[in-house]
């Protein structure tokens, strides 16, 4: 995955949640991405709970129109958060690697 898009649903939208993973559903079908999680934040004294969603697209360049039309389509609200992050390869040795090199 190139990037990741995170969008933060605040509690009580589980319509607009269960269409934006509709949404990626069609994405997985298609092979442009994938959902990578979905997480609930806990609310403090001042906050409510959010629900965090995951989405691992393939193409970096498709993220900003994705979101534009999941926006245009009403999914997304423009007071929806949603960001870019740009996944970073790293390298890492698995356990079991260097027990059996």
């Amino acid at each position: 995955m190139e990037v990741v898009v995170l969008v933060e649903f605040g509690a009580g939208t589980a319509p607009a949640r269960a269409a934006l993973l509709e949404r990626v559903g069609a994405l997985a079908l298609s092979g442009q991405g994938r959902l990578s999680f979905v997480a609930t934040e806990a609310g403090g004294p001042d906050a409510r709970e959010r629900d965090v969603v995951a989405i691992g697209l393939t193409r970096a360049a498709a993220a900003a129109g994705l979101i534009e039309r999941w926006r245009g389509e009403g999914i997304l609200t423009d007071a929806t958060p949603a960001r870019v992050l740009r996944v970073q390869p790293i390298w890492s040795m698995e356990p079991l690697a260097l027990m059996f090199p």
